[in-house]
């Protein structure tokens, strides 16, 4: 199924089976990010982000565990005619060099699902099992200049993730309620950056 959406309407994205789809969170991101020049997007999917970044003139890199969601993300770079790299990773272990913009639409949902497809959303019991990892990793690819965007959830304790993450300065730049919980946009700098 090929879709378009609303003010993106000018980006063509095939749903995939496996892959998630563009939801409220993917929008939150596109609706209040401003991408720097060099980009990187963890866990890509069907690619809606990093198409959207390569049609603003950046350069992108993208990443994904899922061999799905990486064939989903180059079938709709090639339908969007845009040139991005696609590269097989587990979060950062075969990324190389540093970004001045990191985007993270992760598995953020408190919730221990073991079925294949709930990697998608499952962060394990306390939602930051995929978070924890990303937010140790992300800084040494970061420019000292850069930001990280990043999705959260209410229902998580996103406070004790601040503490616990306090090399970074966290800041809210958008959120959007449902009836059973809120979901968060922070933008993300190096504390202690020169």
């Amino acid at each position: 199924m090929i879709v378009h959406y609303g003010k993106y309407s000018s980006i063509s994205i095939e749903h995939c089976s496996k892959v998630y789809g563009p939801a409220e969170d993917t929008f939150l991101i596109m609706d209040n990010m401003i991408p720097g020049t060099n980009v990187l997007e963890v866990g890509c999917g069907t690619g809606i982000i990093s198409v959207y970044c390569c049609k603003l003139g950046r350069k992108v890199t993208c990443c994904d565990v899922s061999q799905d969601a990486r064939n989903c993300c180059e079938r709709n770079a090639i339908r969007n005619h845009v040139d991005l790299e696609i590269i097989d990773s587990q979060l950062f272990n075969r990324i190389e060099g540093r970004f001045d913009t990191i985007i993270f639409n992760p598995p953020y949902l408190p919730t221990e699902d073991r079925y294949e497809e709930a990697s998608q959303w499952n962060g394990g019991a306390e939602g930051f099992d995929v978070i924890r990892p990303f937010l140790k990793g992300a800084s040494e690819h970061l420019e000292d200049h850069g930001s990280i965007y990043i999705i959260l959830s209410s229902l998580t304790d996103i406070s004790t993730l601040i503490d616990e993450f306090s090399q970074y300065t966290f800041l809210e730049k958008a959120k959007q309620s449902f009836f059973f919980e809120t979901i968060y946009l922070y933008q993300l700098f190096k504390r202690n950056a020169p």
